[in-house]
């Protein structure tokens, strides 16, 4: 058993345990991608990676406290104009949706796999946390962000 909110106790098999556990797993791979990026010499994307930590942080936060989720965006845009972005890659990098492969590179590699748990963690939250819309969203809106990053690390951008 485990404390899901005050005095409140359930099994750990709970759904917003598991919740808790896939955002503090995400938290964890965020870390690793921001210390591949590091080593790589690629500051912006290891502050970016950082920005990403803190919109989990604050999604896990809103969530054990259950308290709305205060919107918040990334790399000076806007949630919606990062989601209008990854929707046309071509007007925006420079070349149609992209299919990953190992020759793009580790940080490339590494961010795919984030944008893919970051989903897994958009689709447990739909499961588990059904009147969370805010959280929902803003999990929908961070797999965006992590496409974005992608994209724009294939693309050659380096800043």
């Amino acid at each position: 058993m485990t404390r899901l909110s005050g005095g409140r106790l359930v099994r750990k098999s709970h759904g917003r345990i598991a919740f808790r556990g896939m955002i503090d797993t995400l938290e964890a791979e965020v870390l690793e991608a921001q210390a591949l990026a590091f080593g790589e010499g690629a500051p912006w994307y290891c502050a970016s990676l950082g920005e990403v930590l803190e919109a989990l942080r604050k999604i896990l936060a809103a969530e054990v406290r259950e308290e709305p989720l205060s919107p918040f965006g990334l790399f000076g845009l806007s949630l919606d104009e990062i989601r209008g972005q990854t929707h046309d890659p071509e007007r925006a990098f420079g070349f149609p949706h992209p299919v990953p492969g190992y020759s793009m590179g580790a940080l490339a590699v590494r961010l795919n796999t984030l944008r893919a748990r970051i989903r897994e963690g958009e689709l447990l939250a739909v499961r588990v946390l059904r009147r969370r819309e805010d959280i929902i969203t803003a999990m929908n809106r961070l797999s965006s962000a992590l496409y974005w990053l992608f994209c724009r690390c294939i693309s050659g951008r380096t800043a």
